[in-house]
């Protein structure tokens, strides 16, 4: 049997042979494409704490590469250099979001984004209602697409739904069960399509936001204007989503109505509240705002 001092030499020696290839297992990551610069701080973060716990070693650290202590001093360097790259490029991808929400006019505007920009225009819609926000990464039609952390303190789960189709009472249903496993405050299912009577009736009276993409839209403009503006700046809400729900109801039909804008006849470039269901629903009230 080995003694226990021969253990800890050999696990030394890897621990050290480990580090001493410290460039090889950063650069790794580069395979991956996606998120290559992400994985390559978790790979140097573990490096690091391998690096650490070689100060206690009794045996130097190998020099296959570069001598040290100069391998050291690169190496936490090459740290550096990663965390300001990650920080550029995720302020130059916020930008670029926060652009392509600026030049949004139409849901169709919506729709010619990928998942993953649609979901962080919802991030960014949050983020400039003075809550935190981050996308989860999560994959699957029932899984959370954003966490938010509101500024009151709740924790609300958004999912994102870049649909041309209608969502139904089955997601919503199935989202309200995500809500309760995720022990969220609130939530909000957010889709470039349209939702059915079904599924606005399930979710009435729950911490639920319905929100459309015309909807969706309307209120990403106006705090985008806001933040824009510094003397107006926008005030955090205590909602999972802009409420859907200071709509009108429609005197027709009794759906949601949507803030809409007139393209043609006499009233173009007038707001109205147009019925939800439309065409089925041709309701229609007078926007007083």
């Amino acid at each position: 049997m080995f003694g226990i001092d021969f253990i800890i030499q050999s696990l030394n020696f890897a621990a050290s042979f480990l580090f001493a290839l410290w460039p090889i297992w950063l650069l790794t990551p580069l395979r991956w494409r996606r998120n290559s610069i992400t994985g390559m701080i978790v790979a140097w973060a573990v490096l690091a704490v391998v690096r650490v716990l070689l100060v206690f070693s009794p045996l130097p650290i190998l020099a296959l590469i570069v001598p040290e202590p100069l391998n050291t001093v690169i190496f936490f360097a090459a740290g550096g250099v990663l965390v300001l790259l990650k920080l550029g490029r995720d302020q130059l991808q916020r930008r670029n979001i926060q652009k392509k929400a600026d030049d949004a006019r139409s849901v169709e505007d919506l729709r010619s984004l990928s998942p993953k920009e649609f979901e962080e225009m919802v991030v960014e819609l949050y983020m400039a209602m003075g809550h935190k926000a981050k996308r989860t990464g999560a994959t699957g039609d029932h899984g959370v697409d954003v966490e938010v952390q509101a500024a009151n303190g709740e924790k609300w789960v958004v999912q994102c739904k870049r649909w041309r189709g209608t969502v139904g009472e089955p997601i919503v249903r199935d989202f309200h069960g995500v809500m309760q496993h995720e022990k969220a405050d609130k939530g909000a299912i957010i889709t470039t399509g349209k939702f059915t009577a079904q599924a606005r009736e399930w979710a009435s009276g729950k911490p639920i936001t319905l929100l459309e993409g015309e909807q969706f839209l309307q209120y990403l403009q106006r705090v985008r204007r806001s933040a824009n503006v510094p003397s107006a700046p926008t005030q955090p809400t205590a909602n999972a989503a802009p409420q859907a729900t200071a709509a009108p109801k429609c005197p027709k039909c009794g759906s949601d109505m949507v803030l809409r804008t007139a393209k043609r006849g006499m009233n173009a470039g007038e707001q109205f509240w147009g019925c939800s269901t439309y065409p089925r629903c041709r309701g229609r009230v007078k926007y007083e705002g």
